[in-house]
């Protein structure tokens, strides 16, 4: 038997229970898990955003352990070995079967809590980096909720790369952080205003920032909307042709590194965490029974960086 967390019927439930342990098939792996990351996608299909099949649904998208059983067919993998997934859903759990390409070899240098708080927040900074807009030395960037586990990853991504930072805060707290980060150009959102020009603004805010946002970048810039926690913004695209504005709407689930799941792309995000780029050393940790209470304190903008659940 283990334990896990999944999504029950009750509108934006999660409930904490007790399930009979599967075995692994001839080509899937058992692992027991010893960090899950927490994502605000996981939000989304809790609260019903993104839709799920049926009830009661798996959740969450991302975790690292220690593989506990093989099946008699698998290649690459024995017990003891550290490893690590992302894109499969249902790593709310204290084990977890998976087929044995879902899985990667964990470094040996990176922490089970590094890879948790990184895969998919940093396969969504190389999205939003390489690909949907791609940030060249003395560009300067805006991004909102740079404390926040995206943010935080793509601000300090961006200042490595030779490019101005202008990140958002909610909060005083926030903005100390930040400062105290390194970061020269912090904007609390609570009593101060946005006024400088940038050449593209990264909004995984959505409707309370975007409007405003648009409004800051210089003739062929870029507007990047990679999430909507606070609603889905209106958006005016004659409104951008006009102002010789570049509009993408990022999605990290149709990005081929994101459904590459061998794990090639995270050793360029696990080289940032060697360099110090990435200082990931003290995500905010929540037992896998206190989900929802990590839920709640995302949403609510308690928590800075990343968020992980241990069993």
């Amino acid at each position: 038997m283990i334990t896990n967390v999944v999504l029950i019927e009750e509108t934006d439930k999660l409930k904490y229970q007790t399930v009979e342990l599967t075995p692994p098939g001839p080509q899937e792996v058992l692992i027991r898990q010893k960090a899950i990351g927490v994502n605000y996608v996981d939000v989304f299909f809790r609260n019903g955003t993104f839709p799920v099949d049926a009830f009661p649904a798996p959740i969450g998208l991302e975790a690292a352990g220690i593989v506990e059983q093989v099946g008699d067919a698998v290649k690459h993998f024995v017990p003891g070995d550290r490893v690590a997934y992302y894109g499969t859903a249902g790593t709310y759990a204290e084990h977890k079967v998976l087929r044995e390409n879902e899985l990667y070899h964990l470094p040996d240098d990176i922490t089970f809590e590094q890879a948790a708080s990184v895969m998919v927040k940093g396969l969504t900074a190389h999205m939003l980096l390489k690909a949907s807009h791609v940030v060249k030395a003395g560009e300067v960037l805006l991004v909102h909720a740079m404390m926040g586990g995206v943010g935080s990853l793509l601000s300090a991504w961006g200042r490595s790369i030779g490019a101005t930072v202008i990140g958002t805060v909610g909060s005083a707290a926030k903005k100390e952080l930040a400062l105290k980060l390194g970061f020269q150009k912090v904007i609390n959102l609570q009593n101060e205003q946005l006024t400088e020009k940038v050449d593209v603004v990264y909004d995984g805010t959505g409707k309370t920032t975007f409007q405003q946002s648009l409004e800051l970048i210089k003739p062929g810039g870029t507007a990047v909307l990679y999430g909507w926690p606070s609603g889905m913004p209106d958006i005016d695209t004659q409104w951008m042709e006009d102002r010789n504005i570049h509009f993408v709407t990022a999605v990290l689930n149709h990005y081929p590194a994101y459904q590459d799941k061998s794990g090639k792309t995270m050793e360029e995000i696990f080289d940032l965490i060697r360099k110090g780029v990435f200082e990931i050393s003290m995500p905010a940790v929540y037992s896998l029974a206190d989900a929802a209470k990590a839920h709640a304190d995302l949403e609510s903008r308690k928590t800075t960086g990343s968020i992980i659940l241990q069993p």
